[in-house]
């Protein structure tokens, strides 16, 4: 289930990042109603996303597993009385860490100019992106420096296409 939690967790930061960053050349008020109303949709969509690939997954895995055993049908088995908690529970880790990721970006807009708040939450994004990447190289026995530097490159991606769309739309 962790894999579920650093999906929810990157996937909620970078887009409330790209949201924050757009949303920047407004109102502080526009900026959080933006970031928030965005981590609770992401958060609930990356939920609902979950449940149905996580159900998807299993009960194809075990129906695998019935013709391995030729015709047998595994319906109210152990085996299938398992996948309704793993289903759900892959989906509010999703959810929930989609939420998390979302509303640590959102912070500094409650405590500084926008301006600022824009640059902090940029750094908070990258600085986590770099700890996940070490913490994925780690796991999957990569070189860490090179997994947090993807990290990041990601990031920086995300946060120049999302300035680059405040750009085109803000009045001069």
């Amino acid at each position: 289930m962790m894999n579920n939690f650093v999906r929810g967790f990157i996937d909620g930061s970078l887009s409330t990042l790209g949201v924050l960053i757009g949303a920047s050349a407004g109102d502080t008020s526009i900026i959080l109603s933006a970031g928030l109303g965005g981590t609770l949709a992401n958060g609930v969509s990356n939920m609902l996303g979950a449940f149905s690939a996580e159900k998807a997954k299993q009960y194809g895995e075990l129906r695998q597993v019935e013709k391995a055993m030729v015709a047998t049908n595994l319906k109210d088995s152990i085996l299938d009385q398992r996948i309704g908690p793993e289903i759900k529970k892959a989906g509010v880790i999703d959810g929930i860490a989609t939420i998390i990721g979302g509303i640590i970006p959102i912070i500094p807009f409650f405590l500084m100019h926008p301006a600022q708040a824009t640059l902090v939450a940029i750094g908070t994004v990258l600085l986590l992106l770099v700890i996940l990447g070490v913490y994925l190289g780690k796991i999957s026995k990569e070189n860490i420096i090179l997994s947090a530097i993807k990290m990041v490159v990601l990031g920086i991606v995300i946060a120049l296409l999302s300035f680059g769309v405040q750009y085109i739309f803000t009045p001069v």
